[in-house]
């Protein structure tokens, strides 16, 4: 899922997600195009942030 479905998903902020990816808090992929992709398990890892 791109940025914004995690944003709705969680309550937080597009800013705070990368926040967190900035600090190592969560470990997005990126695609070829540099479009970060999150799974799941970073739900998980921004709801208990």
């Amino acid at each position: 899922m791109k940025i914004g479905e995690l944003s709705l998903k969680t309550g937080v902020s597009i800013r705070s997600i990368r926040y967190y990816e900035e600090k190592k808090l969560i470990y997005p992929k990126r695609l070829e195009n540099g479009y970060r992709i999150y799974s799941e398990k970073d739900v998980e890892r921004v709801k208990a942030v």
